[in-house]
């Protein structure tokens, strides 16, 4: 493994929007804004890492052209204040280690890399996956663990991660959290080779085992909390962390029935593009096929939203786009 990129890989996991048009078409002008407002606004190479078409972004629904677009404005906006990375959700090694090494060579530092998922993958699959991409690639690595998405609902093993440590430019693993007792687990035994960024669920306590960062949307209309967060995270406060998370569980699923298949599951894009948009963040109508919420479940999100405090911590305002 890389040590430097294990190092880099730490903070706040930016997940940025994608801005597109009532056609689709990428508003690239309108990312660049934002991504040098955030800047403006505190991020820096020492707390966070940039990501762009991730699954907040929609990655998943961009052409290769769209993909390599969004690559070159976050590199060229970003102009080296703060590391970068790009989405990449391949079946195909060979598609997403060509991925990869275009990424590099825009100037990107990390790459956020799904495992392949159409049927169920073996595990030496998965490993020969990034160990490929490694090979042919020289980038730094986040593997995503994606329960929620993988057949049969796998986790990342303790043997398959233990291989992930031989992989030169491995850096660290995103984490979906289905059991928080295999997330801490896993943390504790490999803490200190593998950066764990904290995909949500589990409160203080991975970082207390020594995770190094979290993902997170709000920072693209809320960056003090975000960084609030992180400075508490750095300072070992763990009571007012806590707390904090608490008072901010405002997800728009709390507002879905179980099992009402109205509700989205093909991507991201709707639910991503409500919760910004109910903070005042347009970024334009979510990729097909992906069908939205209910009128009356966006209303239930709005009346939880109001309550939670959050917008006392909004500081985007759409005139920036201007």
């Amino acid at each position: 493994m890389n040590n430097s990129r294990y190092e880099r890989l730490s903070g706040i996991s930016v997940s940025l929007p994608t801005f597109t048009d009532q056609e689709y078409n990428l508003e690239l002008g309108k990312a660049q804004k934002q991504i040098r407002w955030l800047i403006d606004q505190g991020l820096t190479e020492e707390n966070c890492v940039v990501f762009t078409a991730g699954g907040l972004g929609e990655g998943y629904f961009l052409d290769d052209d769209e993909w390599v677009a969004m690559a070159e404005t976050l590199v060229e906006a970003a102009a080296g204040k703060v590391p970068t990375g790009i989405g990449v959700f391949e079946l195909s090694a060979r598609r997403a280690a060509k991925k990869a090494k275009i990424a590099a060579d825009i100037g990107m530092e990390f790459i956020q890399c799904a495992p392949p998922r159409y049927m169920q993958p073996t595990e030496d699959e998965i490993f020969t996956h990034y160990q490929y991409i490694s090979d042919n690639a020289d980038i730094g690595i986040m593997a995503y663990n994606t329960p929620w998405a993988m057949p049969g609902g796998y986790n990342f093993s303790r043997s398959l991660i233990e291989r992930f440590t031989q992989i030169d430019n491995f850096a660290g693993i995103k984490w979906s959290t289905t059991r928080a007792d295999d997330y801490i687990s896993m943390i504790r035994h490999f803490g200190d080779r593998i950066s764990f960024v904290s995909n949500g669920g589990v409160m203080s306590i991975g970082y207390q085992m020594g995770a190094r960062g979290f993902t997170d949307f709000m920072v693209n209309v809320a960056p003090r909390l975000s960084l609030l967060r992180w400075q508490l995270v750095k300072e070992q406060r763990w009571t007012e962390f806590d707390e904090l998370e608490v008072s901010m569980r405002y997800d728009p699923a709390f507002a879905v029935e179980p099992g009402d298949m109205s509700a989205p599951g093909m991507g991201e894009g709707p639910d991503a593009r409500l919760r910004l948009s109910v903070l005042g963040m347009e970024t334009g109508p979510h990729f097909p096929a992906q069908v939205g919420y209910p009128q009356s479940h966006i209303d239930a999100y709005k009346k939880t939203v109001d309550a939670s405090g959050i917008r006392d911590w909004v500081d985007w305002d759409q005139s920036i786009l201007d």
